[in-house]
């Protein structure tokens, strides 16, 4: 199963102080190895998410080089038809420019579109499957299928 993961599941697994912390840090060891697209846009909404309410570029630069060497993680890189792509969904279902351009990817590689953004998951077109890590961790789906 082919996976896409949303900026808030990673950052919510590199902040131990985090509510979502243990479902989100569960979910991403369970998910490690598997096919995971992701566009390039995750590493710079992760570090500004670390970043600018904390200050601590240490963390928010580990957290970038985690995301970059995370096993089965492809990163997807925002060209032109991907941009449009996401500018349709995000006209379509009253989305975020980041969350369409989640979307589109998801949609692009077949992916299970994972975030803890209830908005994302509310508005996310109806040919992307979009859940939480939690309702992902619920499905008990064996990793690599």
């Amino acid at each position: 199963m082919n996976l896409t993961i949303d900026a808030s599941v990673f950052v919510s697994a590199a902040r131990p102080s985090e509510v979502l912390y243990p479902l989100s840090f569960r979910f991403l060891q369970k998910v490690k190895g598997q096919k995971i697209f992701c566009p390039t846009l995750l590493l710079a909404e992760c570090a500004a998410a670390i970043a600018r309410p904390t200050g601590d570029a240490a963390l928010s630069r580990k957290l970038v080089s985690l995301i970059k060497h995370f096993p089965g993680m492809i990163q997807v890189p925002l060209d032109g038809a991907l941009a449009l792509r996401a500018a349709e969904i995000a006209i379509e279902n009253r989305l975020k420019g980041a969350d369409a351009v989640y979307a589109a990817v998801a949609d692009d590689f077949d992916a299970v579109l994972v975030s803890w953004d209830e908005e994302m998951l509310r508005r996310s077109p109806e040919f992307v499957l979009a859940m939480s890590p939690e309702q992902w961790l619920e499905q008990s789906w064996p990793s690599g299928s």
